[in-house]
Order: C-alpha cells, then sequence, then structure tokens
C-alpha cells in the first residue's frame, strides 16, 4: 500500500470549499488561496462540482453548489438550539435587537438575530461577517480567544487590552 506525504485527499477539498466559500474563485485564484498544484485544485473542483458540492456561475467563476445547502437543512446546531429560546428571552428583557456571533478567524459571523417589534431596529443580517476590531460582541469573542489571537487584532481594535479583561 502506498502512503502519501502531506494532507490527505478530503483535507484538500475541504481548502478548495473554504477557499470557494471565501468568495468565488477561478482556478489560479483558487491555486493561490489553497496552495494547491494547478492540476490538483481543477481535479477536486471538478469532482466537487459534479457532486454539486460547487458550481460556476456565468463568469465561470466556482461558488458554493446547491448540495451544500440541502445538507445544511438536516444538521443541527447546539449554540443555534440554545439560542432559539435564549434570543426571544434577551429581547424582551431589553426591548433591544440581540445577535449571536461565531467567531471565523479574524471575523464575526452573525449565526441568529432578532428585532424588537417596536423602537430602535439595529438589523444584522444572518451571515453577516463583522471585524473582531469593534462592537461588544468583538469585545466578548476576542476576550476569551488565546492570547495570539489578541495580540495580532488589538493594534486594529476600537478597544484595548483593559476591556477584555
Amino acid at each position: 500500500m502506498r502512503q502519501h506525504s502531506g494532507i490527505g485527499v478530503l483535507d484538500k477539498a475541504m481548502a478548495v470549499l473554504h477557499a470557494v466559500a471565501e468568495q468565488p474563485c477561478g482556478l489560479n485564484e483558487l491555486c493561490a488561496r489553497t496552495g494547491l498544484p494547478r492540476a490538483t485544485a481543477h481535479r477536486l473542483a471538478v469532482g466537487l462540482e459534479t457532486h454539486r458540492m460547487l458550481a460556476r456561475d456565468s463568469q465561470g467563476l466556482w461558488r458554493p453548489g446547491p448540495a451544500l445547502s440541502e445538507l445544511a437543512t438536516t444538521a443541527s446546531d447546539p449554540l443555534l438550539d440554545a439560542a432559539s429560546s435564549i434570543l426571544p428571552r434577551l429581547r424582551e428583557i431589553t426591548g433591544e435587537s440581540v445577535q449571536l456571533y461565531r467567531r471565523d478567524g479574524n471575523a464575526r459571523v452573525c449565526v441568529a438575530a432578532m428585532e424588537p417589534a417596536a423602537g430602535l431596529r439595529d438589523t444584522v443580517p444572518i451571515g453577516a461577517r463583522l471585524p473582531l476590531t469593534a462592537g461588544s460582541a468583538a469585545k466578548v469573542l476576542l476576550a476569551w480567544a488565546d492570547p495570539e489571537s489578541q495580540r495580532s487584532i488589538l493594534p486594529e481594535a476600537v478597544f484595548g487590552e483593559r476591556a477584555l479583561a
């Protein structure tokens, strides 16, 4: 049995999916983002396209395909399950809009949001990517991040190390 060095095919396919999810791209950009050789990136992208995990837009750029959302509808997320009972109560108590964010690298992604029936509405769409350099949610996420992440983000932040303490 032949042993392969480096990362496996599944890891490479996941790198392709993540690169395309970041922003639709062509083969050259896909190679740049993943570090994969051209033939490997192309073979994986075409294979993922065959299985509808990737699709090409009108410009020929790969983008996430319909199979991803079809599979996601059956996924369960304990964080979102908990949010479905906590966010309505928090909105009722505060009378404010409420959002739940998940950290994704140096950004935060809104994974749940609810608006009050009346008053000031601060709509943040689900799926919105915001920086970790400003906002109360950014402070909370960064306060619980590893020290290296804190050091890399704090110089650009509108708050300081003291706010995280």
